[in-house]
């Protein structure tokens, strides 16, 4: 017999979830291309999927009255092990394979190296549901008979949250995770919270407590289950699951000669009123070779990054229409960002920052060596606050040493008060004009012919 106010008080929660998860899911088909173009997006994807087919189980289970209880320790532990599983997944391609973040990037790592954290700590994850289903008691109503297993399962999941926990510290401690500000950190701690407490809940308050007949707990599980669900769309929302993935290639323009310098890898701020120079720089960059006989200006390089700077790998940003760049500047397969409001293959809008800030770190990280033009920051400025802004380009200068790339970032020094140039020109090295832009191409002469 179905006990109304039960399924209203428990129900509820799961009943508004589902009718979330549809929506979300929804919102993700509209932007599959962009959502799943990272591996992020298939991890969480696969989570909402996996918390919607639990809460189909125990809704079906109160429509029934909750009489068929044989089944349900084995859809709870099953939960636990996969959602902890891919909480491991889903920190793993964000900080130790960070450079696997595309889709493709990492089926063709994971068929080059099968062995991986993420595959065996799956392969775990399968031996604990593989014991319980042979020998333990997941096909039994009270598993409290049988404490050991949950003992099992619990320790798969303190152990995952262990690692969700040493990987970032880890990577962190490496260089190979940038500098988060404080906006970045809370979204980050939300997500991991929301997502380490989901399994978590199922644990403690549906698998242990539950079965152990404790009702009350039932009704606190559901709309805890529920609010955490909650944050963790919004943590995803906060963070821009979806992602613009730009693929380098190198320049086949038939402009003939090489070049007699290069400029040393660093974070370039060019002031000018007109951003003609710095295009002029970047497109001969990519365009011309280095002449064999030049320096090198890392001298620790090893052959492929000496090959890097011999025929470097670029990409644009610009609020120019990306055609008119092409042909003016003989680029022909370079990659270009255009700043507009319009949709379109690799058209970011200005309000976007975000996703333009991570396709931009994405490409100097899957790309050492690179050389990445800023140019429209006035644009993004119409849009946004400037703080806003310039978070978002010093987001980019730890990446840029640490990807030994070169960033060069063109404003109009008229569209800035004296405050705001001086925080745009911290911890960047500035150059005035074209006469600076040939000022440092002389320097990088110099400094070929000495080394």
């Amino acid at each position: 017999m179905i006990d109304l106010e039960h399924l209203i008080v428990t129900g509820a929660p799961r009943f508004i979830g589902l009718a979330l998860i549809a929506y979300s899911l929804f919102l993700i088909y509209r932007v599959r291309v962009r959502f799943f173009a990272v591996i992020r997006g298939l991890v969480v994807v696969s989570f909402v999927i996996t918390i919607m087919l639990l809460w189909i189980f125990e809704t079906a289970w109160l429509l029934t009255g909750g009489e068929d209880r044989v089944h349900d320790p084995i859809i709870g532990i099953c939960f636990v092990v996969v959602t902890s599983w891919l909480s491991v997944w889903a920190v793993a391609v964000t900080t130790r394979y960070r450079t696997q973040f595309t889709t493709s990037a990492f089926r063709e790592w994971m068929a080059a190296k099968p062995v991986n954290l993420v595959t065996v700590w799956g392969a775990t994850g399968l031996l604990v549901l593989v014991m319980g289903m042979v020998i333990g008691p997941v096909g039994e109503k009270d598993l409290g008979a049988d404490g050991w297993f949950l003992a099992v399962v619990l320790g798969y999941l303190l152990t995952s949250i262990a690692l969700d926990v040493a990987m970032p510290i880890s990577a962190k401690r490496r260089g190979n995770l940038r500098r988060l500000n404080h906006k970045e950190r809370l979204g980050l701690a939300l997500l991991v919270g929301s997502w380490i407490g989901i399994p978590s809940l199922e644990y403690f308050f549906h698998l242990y407590y539950r079965h152990a007949g404790d009702v009350i707990y039932d009704y606190a599980y559901s709309w805890m289950m529920f609010a955490m669900f909650v944050f963790l769309l919004k943590s995803v929302t906060t963070r821009s699951f979806s992602a613009l993935v730009v693929d380098a290639e190198v320049e086949m323009t038939e402009r003939g000669g090489f070049r007699s310098y290069d400029i040393p890898r660093g974070v370039y701020l060019y002031e000018d009123e007109d951003s003609r120079s710095a295009t002029d720089l970047f497109a001969e960059l990519v365009t011309l070779p280095l002449r064999p006989d030049v320096a090198i200006p890392e001298k620790d390089s090893g052959t492929s990054d000496t090959l890097a700077f011999l025929i470097p790998k670029g990409l644009m940003v610009t609020r120019v229409f990306p055609e008119r760049i092409r042909e003016e500047y003989h680029l022909k397969v370079t990659p270009i960002i255009w700043l507009t409001e319009s949709t379109g293959d690799r058209r970011i809008p200005p309000t976007s920052i975000a996703l333009l800030t991570d396709a931009l770190i994405r490409f100097m990280e899957g790309n050492p060596n690179s050389i990445v033009l800023v140019d429209g920051v006035e644009y993004l400025l119409t849009f946004n606050d400037f703080n806003r802004v310039l978070r978002s380009l010093d987001a980019l200068n730890e990446t840029t040493w640490i990807t030994r790339s070169r960033l060069i970032i063109s404003v109009n020094p008229e569209a800035f008060d004296s405050q705001q140039i001086a925080m745009l020109e911290r911890d960047r090295i500035v150059i005035v004009g074209g006469e600076g832009l040939e000022e440092l191409k002389n320097s990088s002469r110099k400094l070929a012919r000495q080394q």
